[in-house]
């Protein structure tokens, strides 16, 4: 009689042959999810919490109240299903040590306070960049407002021509007497 012994052998062999990509890819959204959530799941997390807040000022507090739970609820599903998206991304286009480099890079102190002044609405580089961006901002909305004075439209065709007004209804006939 034969050992089934060589046969199982094998059989776990090939299981851990197998076995081995998966765990190479739990690792890697593993990874993946750790970075997405130290980062863009954070910050996107900051910025609804002051867009909300903003929002919900304008409410009375019985309104807000009342509002604040679904658009947390709502918001906290949307976050989740962006982080499952980009870990996913992520872990298929980055192996292991990549990502490893990359979790290394965001834990770093230096970097965290590098975040940590950009995300500071007080800080003057918050004020720099708001500052610049919004001239930027102006100066493509002056261009396609100058475009339009010309004749132009911004992207650089004809202005249309306006519909003229229609005729005005003709006026009932005088009453006889």
């Amino acid at each position: 009689m034969r050992s089934p012994l060589p046969h199982l052998a094998a059989g776990l062999a090939l299981a851990l042959v197998l076995a081995g990509p998966a765990r190479a890819d739990d690792e890697r959204l593993t990874l993946a999810r750790d970075i997405v959530t130290k980062t863009v799941a954070r910050n996107l997390t900051q910025a609804f919490k002051q867009a909300e807040e903003k929002t919900l000022a304008s409410l009375s507090a019985e309104q807000a109240g009342k509002m604040r739970p679904e658009l947390d609820k709502t918001f906290a599903e949307e976050r989740d299903t962006l982080v499952d998206q980009l870990s996913k991304e992520y872990a298929q286009k980055f192996d292991a040590a990549e990502l490893k480099r990359l979790a290394g890079i965001y834990d770093d102190p230096v970097y965290q306070k590098f975040q940590a002044l950009n995300a500071d609405p007080t800080s003057m580089v918050t004020t720099i960049t708001k500052d610049a961006v919004t001239k930027m901002m102006n100066l493509l909305s002056l261009a396609a407002l100058s475009q339009q004075g010309n004749g132009q439209t911004p992207q650089g065709g004809p202005a249309p021509m306006p519909t003229p007004a229609p005729p005005p209804a003709p006026a009932p006939a005088p009453a006889k007497p």
